[in-house]
Formats: structure tokens, C-alpha cells, sequence
């Protein structure tokens, strides 16, 4: 059943999967994604932020790997790339600074954090032991931001979800 709901979604979904070694392949948002093979259930909702999730656990909120374009980060009055280096930075910004102190509040609370950079990308992550988030930003385009999360990838296991890019 899972397989047939997977075939049938793969069909009407502007996106692509396909595995490659131990690897699922997704194509995102024109974006190159790799996460780990046999998910129980991959689901697409099409409202404005594109939700996608890959969960491979049957226990409910279990073990998801998810990816949105996230159109709801309070920047500060900031272009997403200026923020989340001051949210990462100790130095003043010209951000609002009740939006980086929020953000931090969120997202940093006894999580490691920092960029990975290639060459035309930017990934601001926040790993924690039982939720991370990455933020990835294109440089040079009109500031879209893409939000993976997952509840249960290690550091590595998030950053392979890069390997194109890093």
C-alpha cells in the first residue's frame, strides 16, 4: 500500500525522488536532496508552503524528516541571509533585535548551531538532540527560504541531506 500511495503521489507532485546507493534522492524547489532510503510514507501538502515529509517510523511525530518554504520567519526587518547571521553573530544588528532574541529563543535553546556555505548556498542550522532545523538560503535570488527539519538525523545525518552542496 505504501509503495502504491508513494507511486501515485510521485505522479501529481512537482517534485522527484529517486534512490541512489543507501540514499533517497528528492528534488525540491529545483533544490537536490538526499535522505535516508526506505521511508515508511512520504506526504506532499500543496498549500503555500509546500510541505513534504518523509517519516520512517509508524509511531505517531516519530522520526520525520520534513521540507517547507518557509514564508513566515520574522526577519527582523532583515533579508533572511543579513538575519540569520545575526542571529548567529554577538554583534549588533540592524535587525529588530525582539526578532533575533525570539529566534534565538526557538531555535537556539540547547542547540548547536552555525552555517555550512557553498558556493551560491547558505545553510543556517540549529541541531539539537531531539529537534533540528536548517535554513537554507540561496545567495543572490529573492530571499526564499527553505526549512528542513527532523526529529531524529544526527549532525551527519542532516548534512548528508546536503551532499550536493557541500
Amino acid at each position: 500500500m505504501n509503495k502504491f500511495f508513494i507511486l501515485a503521489l510521485m505522479s501529481i507532485l512537482p517534485l522527484s525522488l529517486s534512490a541512489s546507493g543507501s540514499d533517497l534522492r528528492i528534488v525540491y524547489g529545483k533544490l537536490e536532496f538526499y535522505i535516508p532510503n526506505n521511508p515508511n510514507l512520504v506526504g506532499y501538502l500543496g498549500t503555500d508552503s509546500e510541505i513534504l515529509i518523509a517519516k520512517y517510523s509508524d509511531e505517531p511525530g516519530k522520526d520525520i524528516v520534513g521540507f517547507s518554504l518557509d514564508k513566515e520567519v520574522n526577519t527582523g526587518g532583515c533579508s533572511p541571509g543579513v538575519f540569520f547571521k545575526s542571529v548567529l553573530s554577538k554583534n549588533k544588528s540592524e535587525c529588530d533585535v525582539k526578532a533575533i532574541d525570539s529566534f534565538r529563543y526557538v531555535f537556539m535553546k540547547d542547540r548547536e548551531s552555525g552555517i555550512w556555505s557553498s558556493t551560491n548556498k547558505e545553510f543556517f542550522y540549529f541541531i539539537g538532540s531531539d529537534k533540528s532545523t536548517v535554513f537554507l538560503i540561496k545567495k543572490g535570488t529573492n530571499n526564499k527560504t527553505y526549512k528542513i527539519e527532523s526529529n531524529f538525523l544526527n549532525k551527519e545525518g542532516i548534512k548528508d541531506i546536503f551532499s550536493s552542496y557541500l
